[in-house]
């Protein structure tokens, strides 16, 4: 068996017990402490021991026998199943969570998100107290964390709900959140925006991963989300893939394999759980999960070269829980999804890989997960299949009612759903978890922070072909500088990088004019013209975002650079997130690589075209040429160096 240290240790898992905010049945008067998982820097905590009183934002309590990993084999089968759910929060919350329709509302009281309760009978009520309710009457010991809104919540606001849903637990919950960076960040307003996975990958340094993911754990903290559902370990080896792209760590896996594991060993120095994912691999897959059910064509000895060989690389390195992907893994088992195989939970990732930590599914309510008998039977599946906690599922209450069923009929064992609660249970202990799990003081959004995202962005930046590049000269002042991108992403998950990119341009000297990219690109020429009195720019600068896969944007992408072309004006394209837009530019013209479109990357971006900052980023992954030709990645073959004894956990 697999050694699984994991995040760090808090004392005797036999016998270390959970302070929480509400009693259990026959338990202590409800309570709270802080969390004991030691914090880097200058607000480091000792570790607690049973019985201690620690630092938390709440009260203190005294341990809680109901709690204890030993106290799982005296739980009735409701708290036993309960244990083994983890329900949505935010803009993911399940059908089966609703709140009363209002009798009106009461613009009285202003919530801490900024909001206002309604009042049905005269009971002011939110979705966070059904959600409470719930997690009181079904005991259940998971939540996953997403924004109400694209714009996110305030830390303030999600401490509130974490600490309204902790104080309904019987044992203290695990918060769980897709904290990738890049794109997936769950931690927007009044937090560091961080690089990407592959941006990540194409900077190749562990020790800034590490550095990176270490952050990213201590903000999470601050907020009491402690389990992150990070690091993606699926390598990015198939352009098309819809729904990967930048989460992954790049293609080739050596180098993927030491940025998992630094992110891993980050992440635990932060006292944050982490988890690979989507095993047994989504890299290679065309078909998004979310949508349809995804096939791996590989065969085991090339998965075992690659996508195994990752998820390896993260366990060696103590990482906590393992998701699995809805996808069929034909190699291994032919005719079930993974989540629901028993081939692929127990026999490759528990047996043959050794993983004795969390096995978790990717959520239940996702169309790849769907099967014909509904919610029920695929959560009773899945803990057949092996699986400890159950992820969303689109009815909640349906399927804790089917695995209480399939328990008291024989068709679930006892014995195997206890070992996944221990598993659980031995988590929260490695956290630490007590009170609320919020650590007061762990920085959040500070200088040093943000100096973190912005080394990382800098270092992240490639260009296809640094023989073909364009940086503005310095020596031509007032250079005419047309700037045309989208300057809204619908989900906003990345900032204006065509303003940004401006904003950089103009400051070193350039006489810039911005148009969106998808305005007429006769129009935007045009428009430009008369800007700059008449002359037609001297330089035309586009920043794409997934344009491959966006057939409009792909278009105007393709006209803005015949009409460069016809004019004699220099163009450069910068890719600000997917590096498949690299099919859509030919060979002679500059491709800058950003591998993400937060305000880091944009900022470096910009730097690096007015000659402020060298892109010195390696290619993580093969690109697709507009001639249909690969340019293939240059990772560095060197070993990671040894973690400091700052970051080591």
């Amino acid at each position: 068996m697999t050694q699984h240290p994991g995040t760090a240790q808090t004392g005797p898992s036999s016998t270390r017990a959970f302070a929480r905010g509400a009693a259990a049945p026959g338990a202590a008067a409800p309570g709270a402490a802080a969390p004991g998982a030691a914090a880097p820097g200058p607000a480091e905590a000792s570790p607690a021991e049973p019985g201690d009183v620690v630092r938390s934002g709440d009260a203190a309590t005294s341990e809680d026998p109901a709690a204890t990993v030993d106290a799982v084999d005296g739980w009735d089968d409701a708290q036993l199943v309960g244990q083994l759910f983890s329900l949505a929060v935010g803009t993911h919350s399940a059908r089966g969570i609703t709140v009363d329709e209002p009798d009106s509302p009461d613009d009285s009281v202003t919530t801490a998100d900024g909001g206002h309760p309604a009042a049905t009978d005269g009971v002011r009520r939110t979705p966070v107290d059904a959600l409470a309710d719930l997690v009181a009457a079904r005991h259940i010991g998971g939540v996953c964390y997403f924004p109400e809104t694209a714009e996110g919540d305030s830390p303030d606001a999600i401490r509130h709900l974490v600490r309204r849903l902790q104080q309904a637990a019987s044992a203290p919950l695990l918060v769980s959140a897709d904290q990738e960076n890049g794109t997936v960040s769950r931690l927007r307003q009044g937090s560091t925006r961080l690089p990407s996975a592959q941006a990540l990958a194409a900077a190749d340094d562990v020790a800034l991963t590490e550095e990176v993911a270490r952050t990213s754990g201590t903000e999470l903290r601050a907020t009491g989300i402690r389990h992150a559902f990070a690091p993606v370990a699926d390598l990015a080896v198939e352009p098309r893939n819809p729904v990967i792209g930048v989460r992954s760590p790049g293609a080739d896996p050596q180098a993927a394999a030491r940025q998992v594991s630094a992110t891993v060993r980050g992440l635990a120095a932060a006292g944050v759980a982490s988890t690979l994912k989507h095993f047994p691999g989504h890299g290679s897959t065309t078909v998004d999960s979310h949508l349809g059910l995804p096939v791996l064509e590989l065969t085991r000895d090339a998965w075992e070269r690659q996508e195994r060989a990752v998820f390896a690389a993260g366990i060696a390195a103590g990482v906590d829980a393992v998701m699995i992907g809805h996808l069929v893994f034909p190699a291994v088992d032919a005719g079930t999804p993974a989540t629901y195989s028993r081939a692929v939970v127990t026999g490759e990732l528990r047996e043959a890989l050794g993983f004795d930590g969390v096995i978790v599914t990717d959520a239940l309510d996702m169309a790849g997960a769907q099967l014909a008998d509904g919610p029920g039977a695929g959560a009773v599946a899945a803990l057949a299949a092996g699986v400890d906690q159950l992820l969303m599922p689109g009815d909640p209450e349906a399927a804790i009612d089917a695995v209480l069923a399939a328990l008291a009929d024989g068709v679930l064992s006892r014995d195997a759903l206890r070992d996944s609660a221990r598993r659980i249970l031995r988590l929260k202990e490695r956290l630490g978890l007590a009170g609320d799990g919020i650590d007061v003081e762990a920085p959040l959004a500070t200088p040093q922070h943000a100096s973190t995202a912005e080394r990382a962005a800098r270092a992240s930046l490639v260009w296809r072909d640094p023989s073909t590049t364009w940086v503005l000269d310095p020596g031509a002042p007032g250079t005419r500088v047309l700037v045309v991108g989208l300057r809204t992403d619908p989900q906003l998950r990345g900032v204006d990088v065509s303003a940004v990119l401006a904003d950089r341009l103009g400051a070193a000297g350039a006489q810039v004019w911005t148009e969106p990219l998808d305005d007429d690109p006769d129009t935007i020429l045009a428009a430009a013209t008369r800007g700059f009195g008449g002359s037609t720019p001297d330089v035309l600068v586009i920043a794409t975002r997934d344009a491959w896969r966006d057939p409009e944007q792909s278009r105007h992408l393709g006209r803005l650079l015949a009409l460069a072309t016809e004019t004699g004006t220099q163009a450069c394209v910068v890719a600000t997130r997917s590096p498949s837009d690299s099919s859509l530019v030919p060979d002679d013209v500059p491709l800058l690589l950003t591998f993400g479109d937060v305000t880091p990357s944009a900022r470096a971006a910009g730097d690096a075209l007015a000659g402020a900052a060298a892109a010195t980023g390696v290619l993580p992954v093969d690109l697709v040429g507009a001639d249909g030709h690969l340019v293939r990645r240059h990772t560095s073959p060197a070993p990671p160096p040894h973690p400091s004894e700052e970051t080591r956990s």
